[in-house]
């Protein structure tokens, strides 16, 4: 079982094959008759279903699958939505571009790609028997390694913003992080997660089968052909400790050691404690059940569910990781004052009624002081470095 969800039909299409007499990693021969195939599926209770499901190319009910359908939108669209307000906020006001921000819109960057890449990917595999898409070999590597590098990119993200708010706050007085030190830092954070994620790449393969059959003539299965002894499972317990484990450690830690920095300060509001928590808490939650599923399952040496259960199962415990992509604009965006007026701004800028003139003169002259004002405030804030720790949340 992928640890991603880059190749969740692997475990389940073997027993597939194993019902048809097939070992995993052999092919069915060349031109077989459909005689050969119900002679071979005298031991499955009702071979026709069998092939109906594998012809329609469907793993469950239609009920199930329009329910996965239908969840599995909602999240995509509202993850979309969100990721796409933080990236056009930073993007259409220079002043959103800071270094702190830099990390923010490479976190939205990434969840985007999760949910409008490597979901539907996943629901795709989730849903069919078998290999979809063209028999492209590079399309199934690049199916896997594009789910793999989203979700590594999304959590070193993660984890580099707790280590940069802890720096600020803790060490105030340290210089801290400038624009062009995020870029070079974000450059590598993509190096580091398409490193991580090479082996989904390497070892991930589109086997075929040629049926010979009429209405179908072969099966393609995208699957990991690992060529290393329990190679799935030491992949799995790595990324366990990259993904998940080490992160949730320094996120925490960083957290706990900004939240007492933090207290007794007059300026620090109430909410500042419960976001640092909600941070914390949210990625903890929502990575440890697909987390805990992948270690059973890859533990296993048979599969511990039917096919329908296991899918289902799976797919549960993949938006509960998928939310993370989904209330990481909430908890970064929406709850930072900065980000939530230009939310406001760009939700509303379909809303604003036409000015008469006298009322764009005195909006004008308005725009003209506040614009003055708001250079005092910058200036102020920017030779404080105490005042900026304060904005952060």
């Amino acid at each position: 079982m992928s640890f991603y969800g880059a190749n969740p039909p692997n475990r389940m299409d073997n027993i597939t094959l194993e019902v048809w007499g097939l070992q995993p990693n052999q092919s069915f021969p060349y031109n077989a008759s459909a005689e050969w195939m119900i002679e071979r599926s005298k031991s499955v209770p009702d071979p026709i279903i069998l092939l109906e499901k594998f012809s329609q190319n469907k793993k469950v009910d239609d009920t199930t699958r329009a329910l996965l359908l239908t969840f599995y939108g909602i999240l995509v669209v509202i993850g979309a939505v969100g990721n796409a307000l933080v990236v056009i906020s930073v993007v259409r006001k220079p002043v959103m571009r800071t270094a702190r921000n830099m990390f923010i819109v490479n976190l939205a960057v990434s969840d985007a790609l999760v949910c409008c890449v490597g979901t539907p990917l996943t629901l795709m595999e989730l849903l069919t028997k078998h290999w979809p898409l063209p028999d492209w070999p590079s399309l199934c590597k690049a199916c896997g390694a594009i789910q793999a590098i989203s979700i590594f990119v999304s959590t070193i993200s993660i984890t580099a913003i707790a280590l940069d708010r802890y720096q600020l706050i803790v060490y105030p007085t340290r210089p801290g992080l400038q624009t062009m030190g995020a870029l070079f830092t974000m450059f590598w954070i993509w190096v580091i997660a398409f490193t991580l994620a090479s082996p989904l790449y390497i070892f991930r393969s589109l086997k075929t089968h040629y049926l010979g059959l009429i209405d179908m003539k072969s099966l393609s299965f995208c699957i990991e052909d690992w060529h290393i002894k329990n190679g799935r499972a030491i992949y799995s317990g790595f990324s366990l400790i990259f993904q998940y484990l080490l992160p949730v450690l320094v996120v925490v830690l960083a957290h706990v050691q900004i939240h007492r920095r933090l207290r007794g300060r007059r300026r620090t509001t109430r909410k500042t404690p419960a976001i640092l928590i909600a941070i914390a808490v949210t990625y903890v939650i929502s990575w440890l059940p697909l987390n805990v599923f992948n270690l059973v399952a890859d533990l296993s040496a048979e599969p511990f569910m039917e096919e329908k259960t296991m899918t289902i199962t799976y797919a549960v415990c993949h938006m509960f990781g998928m939310s993370s992509a989904v209330s990481n604009p909430l908890l970064y965006g929406w709850l930072n004052d900065n980000f939530r007026k230009e939310f406001e701004e760009i939700l509303c800028c379909c809303k604003k009624r036409p000015l008469t003139k006298n009322t764009r003169i005195k909006s004008r002259k308005m725009e003209t002081e506040l614009t003055a004002l708001a250079h005092m405030e910058h200036t102020v804030t920017a030779n404080t470095k105490t005042s900026q720790c304060s904005q952060i949340f």
